[in-house]
């Protein structure tokens, strides 16, 4: 095997990163060892795939494993040693689906509560709120002007690949809004600030990703909440309790600004799982399931 010319090759002319040269440089003496004195064919790539999945890897690691060997036969094909590729007929596996985490209804009340009147709390609790009933991603937020937002009923955030859609506020989000407008203005008088963004820290600038991602931890622990929760979680259980109130997937697609209605599907899973979850919990035979 050619190993050291393909390394060299992805390393200085392909100029892959040094994560993505050591990755490879492993998978391939994992391949090479593996077909010591063996014939490569389909019967020995399958054999293959087994050992890795023996070997507890994910579907992810597999796939990494698969592109780093196609990678290289096909080098080989380019250098004139070879005629074919072994691994083109070869598909990758199909990836784990994750869950998306997401938050109860009483993990929100607890959340939502004991909120004070001074511009911090009243900030923080619009924060959570508009998370939650809008299910902005957490740089949409940030990025949201005070007068996109001042007396209106919907705002048009930009998305991922610069796509616009509109996110809806809901009475409960405006009715805080309200309380919190003149507070923001007292405050960016006293900080001499001019920042038009509706999200300020305490100097009267513009909130930051990171300042949202340590209030929101901030606010779990004060909660009591034991699970890891981040802006992106807001997210999820916007779009999961959406759905299992019987909201058409296709909405909840358009509200979440996802290009394609796979994405959305994940969400639905939640639903199917809890309904799993009771069945196990409740039906004798589902203890054995």
């Amino acid at each position: 095997m050619m190993v050291e010319d393909f390394i060299h090759y992805i390393k200085n002319i392909r100029n892959l990163s040094s994560n993505t040269v050591n990755s490879y440089t492993k998978d391939l003496k994992s391949w090479e060892d593996f077909i010591s004195n063996k014939e490569v064919n389909r019967k020995t790539i399958r054999s293959y795939l087994v050992e890795l999945q023996k070997r507890g890897l994910k579907a992810t690691t597999v796939n990494r494993h698969l592109s780093a060997i196609r990678s290289y036969y096909s080098f080989e094909i380019k250098s004139g040693f070879r005629d074919d590729n072994p691994f083109n007929q070869i598909k990758s596996l199909k990836k784990e689906g994750k869950i998306p985490n997401y938050l109860f209804f009483k993990e929100l009340e607890k959340i939502f509560s004991n909120s004070g009147d001074d511009f911090f709390s009243i900030r923080d609790m619009l924060i959570f709120k508009t998370l939650y009933s809008t299910g902005c991603r957490v740089s949409e937020l940030v990025a949201i002007k005070v007068n996109e937002i001042n007396g209106k009923n919907r705002v048009l955030v930009t998305g991922k690949g610069d796509v616009d859609r509109f996110v809806y506020l809901t009475p409960d989000v405006k009715k805080i809004l309200k309380e919190y407008l003149p507070l923001r203005e007292k405050l960016l008088l006293e900080k001499k600030g001019n920042s038009d963004s509706l999200f300020l820290d305490y100097k009267g600038d513009e909130l930051t990703t990171r300042g949202v991602y340590y209030l929101i931890e901030k606010r779990i622990k004060e909660a009591g909440i034991e699970k890891n929760v981040s802006p992106h979680t807001f997210r999820h259980t916007f779009a999961t309790h959406l759905l299992n109130e019987g909201a058409d997937i296709r909405v909840v697609q358009e509200l979440l600004g996802h290009k394609s209605i796979s994405t959305t599907q994940i969400y639905t899973h939640t639903g199917i799982e809890k309904l799993r979850q009771v069945y196990r919990g409740a039906h004798p035979h589902g203890k054995n399931e």
